[in-house]
């Protein structure tokens, strides 16, 4: 996936889900509110992407193959620089709710619970001032 951002005035959102469809629905809302948006299918490719095109939020996944979210964002709280930016997760279980807090998201949702729309909303709360 090749994906360079010029940057806008638009926040940009890194969405990471192994779920096509998922991040199809969630992309194209994203962009009609106004967001760029890059996508990646796990952990490890959401890392390396971040090296080039650090974005202003990222709203993942907790289950995926090859690095699932809560091992990405262990990895990203450990980078001075990446660990800042915002991240919102999003999982079908609620118990890994509470865990992804812990690890450090700022806020973690039911993926059954939320529209797209509700999503965007919960982005725009943790963007400050990115807008």
């Amino acid at each position: 996936m090749d994906q360079n951002i010029n940057r806008t005035s638009k926040p940009v959102i890194l969405l990471i889900d192994d779920n096509e469809t998922y991040r199809k629905i969630n992309k194209n809302v994203m962009l009609i509110e106004g967001f760029e948006v890059l996508e990646a299918t796990n952990g490890r490719e959401a890392l390396t992407l971040m090296q080039t095109n650090p974005p202003d939020l990222i709203l993942c996944d907790v289950y995926m193959p090859n690095m699932d979210g809560l091992s990405f964002l262990t990895e990203l709280k450990k980078d001075p620089s990446l660990g800042k930016i915002p991240v919102v997760m999003v999982t079908n279980v609620q118990e890994e709710l509470d865990k992804a807090v812990k690890v450090g998201a700022e806020e973690a949702v039911l993926k059954s619970s939320v529209t797209p729309k509700q999503i965007v909303e919960v982005c725009r709360k943790h963007l400050g001032n990115t807008q």
